[in-house]
Order: structure tokens, then C-alpha cells, then sequence
């Protein structure tokens, strides 16, 4: 399978600094000169051998550059990305994510929580029809349809039953049954209705908790990052790149951090719609949620990092809405803080050899240092 060069990668991406650059001067909460933000950027792109794709989200401008060499970056980037393929994300397995049904028989075979699956639909099938059998034979007055292979929330609709007439919702759009056009393969879904302890976020968007799981090389398992995510205004996605902002969790206690963000690095002490605090919100269930997403890590050793979605059911039991084979650790880094603050996080990414820079191999060959005087 080819695999582009990241040396190749990186002097192509060395043309995109300007939009970074371009963005950041809109940026209203950085008042940095143009000239220190271009130097920064600079800075990160050669010093530290990443695209500062994470320069905004992170708001490593009001960061001291001292603590830069914690943060690891976004995991699309060119030598995150080959560290990680080689050693934890093994391409060869990535069917087994990517395809929501076939993931969704495995977790069935597991024994892992699931939303019921009616089955799967596609554009050469009468899938109205099947969509029309299914709210005969079973009572519910909604349906999710998921594209199988989508990510980020796109292309997610509603199939909803309105006084015995079918409607297809996308976003705030509702068209008849008769109008909608499947555009690919998708899973048809039970919409799971939600503990209410998590739906004061909320109301309308399933609300998920983001568990990043690694198997670390002497087989434990870690949590090196957790957030909950919410929808915004009436959407029913809570997907941060779908608008949604999403907050820090901290991993032992289940507290929620001080701010939720959105993409654009925004940064938020309430909901934006239901005006609820986030601070110190203590995440229902929290230890059954954790429990969780290490069975389901466990089950998938090939695979050193996954990312887990957990939603909490009306009844409080923690269900899987997907797993994610590639889980965005910018993302991560920006409501949790660096990863590679974390001891743990640094010994577990170390041994793997995915560190990038000669910063963050320094910080683990010191935390080597450490450990071999504490095991002496």
C-alpha cells in the first residue's frame, strides 16, 4: 500500500502556512502582532516538526512556548501520521472501523451496549420502503440513518413518523419521504433517548462522551483523554466539527473541565444555548463508562489507540454509538490540555516511538531516567 513521504508532505504543506496565518489575524481574542504570529507559526513548523494546524484550536498563542513541546499535534499531520500507522494504526485493520456494520457485529459478538440496527439501506434498494416497513413493525417514531462509511456527523439524517406520514430531517430541513434521495449506503439506527442527567447540555443532540483508549506496551490499558461533546441550538449532532462544542473530562474523577470549545479555538464557560455551567459537572456513571471503553480496547488489541463514543442511555447504562480507528487528538489536545503532560501518556507514546521532535524525546528520556532510579 503506498504511503507518502512525510519530508514530501511537509515541503508541500509549507504553502498552506499562509492560510493558518490569515486565520489568525481574524482571530479577535489573539492580539499578537502579525509579525510574532507569523514567527510563531514558523516556529512550530520547523522547530518542532508540525503544521500548526493546532496554533488557534489550542490557543498556543496565550500559551507559554516552554510548555509547547508537550502538545502533540494533530494526528493527520505528516510525521504523526506515519509514526502512528506504523506502530499503532495498522491500515490493514482500518475496514473494521471505518464500516459501521461491520463494527457494529463485532461489539454485538463482545457483548458491548449498542443502539438497535434495523439494517442497511442503499440507493439501488427501494429503501423507502424498507424505512416504511420498519416503522410498521416496530414501535418507534424516529430513525437515524447514518452514511456506513461517514464521519464527523456529515451526512446524518432523521427518518421520523408524524401522524402516519414520513419525513426526512437534515439539519433543520424536513422533506417528505417521497423527496429524499439516499445519496450512499447507509445504517439504520434506533435514536437512543438519553439519561437526563446528560440532557441538560442539551435537549436535542445526543450527547457523547469521547474516550480515547491505548494499549500500552505492557498490555494495561490508559486513558490518555476523555470529553463530552453537545449539539448547538436545534442540532441533533453533537459532532465538534459539526458545530458542537465539546469540554475536558478529567479521567479519574469524571469532572468536567472550566471551558468547552468549539473548532475555531472559541472558548465557552457555559452552553451556548442552555446556558449550563460545565465546570465540575460530574459525568453520570462515570466508572461504568471507563469500564466500558476498556472492554471494547481490550477486544481490539491490534489497534494501540482507539477512540470511543459512549452515549448514556434514559436507564443510565452507557451504550456504544461508534468507535473511531483514527480519533483526532488536536481535538483532544485542545479541551484536555497536552497529552504529553501526562506522565503515562509520555511513557505510552515513547515506548512506541511516536514522538516527533527532539523536545518531547528529550521529555521521555528523562521520564526514563526517573523511572529507572524509582525501580532501582
Amino acid at each position: 500500500m503506498f504511503r507518502s513521504n512525510p519530508r514530501i508532505d511537509r515541503s508541500i504543506n509549507f504553502f498552506s502556512l499562509p492560510k493558518i496565518f490569515f486565520e489568525m489575524l481574524k482571530n479577535k481574542e489573539c492580539h499578537k502582532p502579525s509579525i510574532t504570529i507569523a514567527t510563531d507559526l514558523f516556529e512550530l513548523f520547523f522547530k518542532y516538526k508540525t503544521f500548526p494546524d493546532h496554533y488557534g484550536p489550542c490557543r498556543l498563542w496565550e500559551i507559554d512556548k516552554s510548555d509547547w513541546k508537550y502538545f502533540y499535534g494533530s494526528n493527520y499531520q505528516s510525521y504523526q501520521k506515519a509514526k502512528l500507522l506504523k506502530t499503532a494504526l495498522p491500515r490493514n485493520y482500518s475496514i473494521l472501523f471505518n464500516d459501521k456494520s461491520v463494527c457494529e457485529l463485532l461489539c454485538r459478538g463482545i457483548g458491548v451496549n449498542q443502539p438497535q440496527t434495523y439494517g442497511t439501506i442503499s440507493p439501488d434498494q427501494n429503501y423507502k420502503e424498507m424505512i416504511y416497513s420498519w416503522f410498521a413493525d416496530f414501535t418507534m417514531d424516529t430513525l437515524i440513518v447514518k452514511p456506513l462509511f461517514g464521519s464527523a456527523g456529515r451526512g446524518i439524517v432523521l427518518a421520523k413518523n408524524i401522524n402516519n406520514k414520513i419525513i426526512i430531517q437534515s439539519g433543520t430541513t424536513q422533506i417528505p419521504i417521497q423527496d429524499f434521495a439516499l445519496p450512499t449506503i447507509a445504517i439504520v439506527q434506533e435514536v437512543i433517548k438519553q439519561d437526563n442527567r446528560m440532557a441538560v447540555y442539551s435537549q436535542n443532540s445526543l450527547n457523547t462522551l469521547r474516550i480515547v483508549t491505548m494499549l500500552t506496551k505492557n498490555e494495561s490499558i490508559i486513558i490518555p483523554a476523555a470529553i463530552m461533546r453537545c449539539g448547538i441550538g436545534e442540532s441533533y449532532v453533537d459532532n465538534w466539527s459539526a458545530g458542537g462544542v465539546g469540554v475536558g473530562i478529567d479521567c479519574e474523577t469524571g469532572q468536567l473541565k472550566k471551558h468547552a470549545y468549539d473548532k475555531y479555538g472559541n472558548r465557552y464557560a457555559e452552553h451556548p444555548t442552555s446556558k449550563v455551567v460545565f465546570e465540575d459537572f460530574c459525568i453520570p456513571e462515570w466508572p461504568n463508562v471507563v469500564e466500558t471503553a476498556i472492554k471494547i480496547q481490550k477486544a481490539f488489541p491490534y489497534y494501540r489507540i482507539l477512540g470511543i463514543d459512549i452515549a448514556l442511555q434514559e436507564n443510565g447504562i452507557p451504550v456504544l454509538i461508534e468507535i473511531n480507528g483514527n480519533p483526532d487528538l488536536l481535538m483532544m489536545e485542545q479541551m484536555c490540555g497536552p497529552l504529553l503532560q501526562v506522565k503515562q501518556n509520555l511513557r505510552a507514546f515513547g515506548q512506541y516511538d511516536l514522538l516527533i521532535n527532539k523536545h518531547q524525546k528529550k521529555l521521555f528520556k528523562s521520564l526514563q531516567a526517573h523511572d529507572s532510579i524509582k525501580n532501582a
